[in-house]
């Protein structure tokens, strides 16, 4: 797990390095329209079958807002898998983590894996030994978001999105299934003093890729959030999914979530889960460092 403690050890040498830097600072505020996010995420489970498959995902993730409304995003994962018996899939379809930071909250979504059928009922591998684990550049998601109406005394946020994932994982290595999916979804958040309700529900189409099952699925995740100082929020959010493949069941995990806000543009986000349902990853967690500029 050499990737996952680099990458740790990366992400908080520059929260420190960030968080003196802007310290001292004494810029004016100004509208920030960018951001950069790097982040570190490791599941564990064994997904319905005999063996415990241990991931790392790391994406970089890349924000610009051109407006109030809009906001267009890239994310570049980088995978590690500890064998190829399960195809790892993004169930990071938001791309609100890397865009409400800068625009004045966190959101509910942060990255997991989907269990994928991968050449069959039994797990089988890919290609290679089962034993061997993969590495590699994952798939690549581009994100727009547009908010359909601001938050009022009395109403929520409501921000509509699309994504497309493309096919740049490695399909031999069971890192991704070389087709591209597709979906859009709402998302819905309001604040009753310190208090952050969220909500988002997601339809994904999926590529049809041959020996894995793949069907088109439905995500949701509902979050609770407290403002607990000017600086700290922490959250409890419920995520599932319907099955994603005819190889996998539904999903359904819970998390436990700190946004921690360094600065007036630089914000940590922890991660720890717990799966519920066979499918989801028996247990997970994850650091990203946000830069908003």
């Amino acid at each position: 797990m050499n990737y996952l403690k680099l990458a740790f050890r990366v992400l908080i040498l520059a929260a420190i390095c960030s968080s003196t830097a802007f310290a001292l600072s004494t810029s004016p505020d100004k509208p920030q329209t960018a951001s950069l996010s790097f982040g570190a995420e490791f599941a564990a489970g064994k997904y319905g079958t005999d063996t415990t498959t241990r991931s790392v995902y790391m994406p970089l993730i890349a924000t610009w807002s051109p407006s109030d409304r809009f906001d267009i995003g890239i994310e570049v994962p980088f995978l590690y898998q500890s064998n190829a018996n399960v195809t790892t899939d993004l169930y990071r379809t938001s791309q609100q983590s890397a865009t409400t930071v800068a625009k004045g909250g966190p959101s509910v979504s942060s990255g997991a894996f989907l269990k994928q059928g991968s050449g069959g009922p039994g797990g089988e591998s890919a290609s290679g030994s089962s034993d061997s684990a993969v590495s590699g550049l994952g798939d690549i998601i581009l994100r727009l978001g547009v908010i359909a109406i601001f938050e009022g005394t009395k109403v929520p946020e409501i921000r509509p999105s699309l994504f497309i994932k493309l096919p740049t994982a490695n399909t031999s290595d069971g890192l991704g299934t070389g087709e591209f999916d597709a979906g859009a979804g709402v998302a819905v958040t309001k604040w009753l003093g310190d208090v952050h309700l969220t909500s988002e529900g997601q339809y994904i189409w999926q590529g049809k890729a041959d020996g894995f099952g793949l069907k088109n699925y439905f995500g949701y995740t509902g979050g609770l959030g407290y403002q607990l100082t000017e600086n700290i929020e922490p959250m409890v959010i419920v995520r599932g999914a319907t099955a994603p493949s005819d190889y996998s069941s539904e999903l359904l995990e819970v998390r436990a979530r700190v946004i921690w806000s360094l600065t007036r543009s630089t914000a940590i986000d922890l991660f720890g889960s717990r799966g519920i349902a066979d499918s989801s990853p028996d247990y997970g967690g994850g650091i990203a460092l946000i830069y908003s500029f």
